[in-house]
């Protein structure tokens, strides 16, 4: 627990929820390049071992791409904190830090 904001329950809250944000873009991403991968390439001739290029982009590249996603996010996103409450403030405390940011 090197981020000293993340000490305090609404810090914790905030990086939760950040991390939550980032796993949303990745997911949207993932997605992209399924779309692309497999659609954008149904109309293409070209064959990998007598395999169609979109079979190989659709079902092969969204697989890479949610292997690097995780590694992005696991090495630049997620923090490991405990979630037990032992500074914990109340609500209203927490939204008003909240109003301040």
């Amino acid at each position: 627990m090197g981020d000293p904001s993340i000490r305090s329950y609404c810090g914790k809250m905030r990086q939760a929820n950040k991390e939550a944000r980032a796993t949303v873009i990745a997911l949207a991403c993932i997605i992209v390049v399924w779309l692309v991968g497999g659609f954008g390439l149904a109309g293409s001739d070209i064959q990998v071992f007598h395999t169609p290029l979109w079979i190989i982009g659709g079902c092969v590249a969204p697989w890479i791409a949610a292997i690097v996603a995780a590694v992005v996010l696991s090495r630049r996103v997620f923090v490991d904190f405990d979630l037990d409450d032992d500074a914990a403030i109340s609500d209203a405390a927490c939204e008003e830090v909240a109003r301040h940011e």
